[in-house]
């Protein structure tokens, strides 16, 4: 009786752990109405943004992160998540510099060292752009226009292994 349950646990377990989570536990290929269950702060924005071949639009207008205040957005291409994006407008470049370098040591310790073997090690970079790939999960890291920090989780595809 106890392996029974033993192996009915272990099936419950594994059943949960297939969707593959991108940013605070929600899965990708989430539906709108399933972000918004998981996260109730997710909201439509008040403005539509232009049409850019994505679909639906969630957003989160203000998520404290690593002392600063980001902007997520949650990205559906038919009614299916595709990514997640973090921004935040640190005011100057020293500070989105200072501000990537708090999430990429906050990252390392998640994910390990990034693929990007040019940025590894560096900590005194004027450029921030680094990416992780963990468990089928992208995560990239990186400062735009000298004072925007953006933070991106998307899916990745699986690997194909039939050559032919």
């Amino acid at each position: 009786m106890k392996k029974l349950l033993l192996c009915l646990a272990c099936l419950l377990l594994t059943a949960g752990a297939s969707a593959q989570a991108l940013w605070q536990g929600v899965p990708l290929g989430a539906t709108p109405a399933e972000v918004r269950a998981l996260l109730p702060e997710a909201q439509a924005p008040a403005s539509v943004p232009a049409a850019g071949g994505e679909g639906e639009l969630l957003e989160i207008p203000v998520f404290e992160l690593a002392g600063a205040r980001f902007k997520v957005s949650f990205v559906f291409k038919t009614d299916q998540l595709q990514r997640i994006t973090l921004l935040a407008n640190a005011g100057s470049a020293d500070e989105a510099r200072a501000l990537g370098q708090r999430l990429t040591t906050s990252l390392r310790s998640r994910y390990g060292l990034e693929m990007s073997t040019k940025s590894r090690g560096a900590t005194s970079s004027r450029t921030i752009d680094r990416q992780w790939n963990f468990r089928r999960t992208v995560v990239h890291l990186e400062v735009v226009d000298d004072t925007f920090v953006r933070l991106d989780y998307s899916g990745q595809a699986p690997v194909r292994n039939n050559r032919l």
